[in-house]
């Protein structure tokens, strides 16, 4: 009911978490008003798990790891970007972005709760870090895959750093019980929808044209975006078909 009284809300972290908690989600110890009685929620915002209370091994401190995952993404590129002035982390930032407004229109369509032994209390379907890290890894993929100035070997090693540290997120997921199989799966699919997307909207030329605009009113930031660089377009030849077109054009164009 706050929410709805002051809806700027919820585009803070904590109203994020909150809409998201809806009552068709929330888990029976939190409806009763009670703490988890499975374990701990740690970590940070968007990089958060259930901590267990017993039966804690090597396994959980790895998954830990991979949990933090999308938030360490976002401290990285916010970081390296600072770094470079670059537009490329600019566009990575706001894909991060896209990715949770994604999740949190699913989830709030979908409205699934999450497995029993979980301490969040918001939805689980799909799963969000999923989405984010199979999303980034889609998009890294299609982006060295088309690259046409890097070997196969950079190709592979890329790929391979990207693989290991993104892909087992979804199954860091389940370890913890914050989401079931189906809501990883899920999360995969829809990631990698958005991620094939993304790379497609960066590829039109609108998108060119936006980036040398951005260039042309920020100077101090740096157009390290597409990864070979900008191609300059060669201007559209005139059609015989022209509105105008005088007879001499036309020939020319014959």
């Amino acid at each position: 009911s706050n929410l709805l009284n002051h809806p700027q809300h919820i585009w803070t972290c904590h109203g994020l978490k909150e809409a998201m908690s809806v009552p068709a989600c929330l888990p029976q110890w939190a409806q009763e008003g009670k703490s988890c009685p499975f374990g701990e929620k740690q970590g940070l915002l968007v990089g958060s798990w259930t901590w267990p209370n017993e039966g804690v091994t090597w396994v959980h401190y790895v998954a830990a790891f991979y949990s933090f995952m999308p938030m360490t993404m976002v401290f990285g590129i916010m970081l390296f970007g600072l770094w470079t002035r670059g537009l490329r982390e600019v566009i990575a930032f706001i894909f991060q972005f896209v990715c949770l407004v994604v999740m949190f229109i699913l989830k709030m369509i979908m409205q699934q709760p999450r497995p029993q032994g979980s301490c969040s209390t918001s939805c689980g379907m799909p799963s969000g870090h999923t989405l984010v890290s199979v999303g980034t890894f889609v998009w890294i993929f299609m982006e060295v895959h088309y690259a046409q100035l890097m070997d196969q070997r950079q190709k592979n090693i890329i790929l391979a750093v990207a693989g290991v540290l993104l892909i087992p997120v979804g199954w860091s997921r389940v370890v913890f019980h914050d989401h079931s199989w189906a809501q990883v799966l899920v999360g995969a699919v829809i990631g990698g929808l958005v991620g094939v997307l993304w790379y497609a909207m960066l590829q039109h030329r609108l998108t060119t044209w936006i980036l040398k605009l951005v260039k042309a009113w920020l100077p101090f930031m740096e157009l390290n975006y597409p990864l070979e660089g900008l191609v300059e377009e060669a201007p559209w030849a005139p059609t015989a078909s022209a509105y105008g077109a005088t007879a001499t054009q036309k020939a020319q164009v014959r």
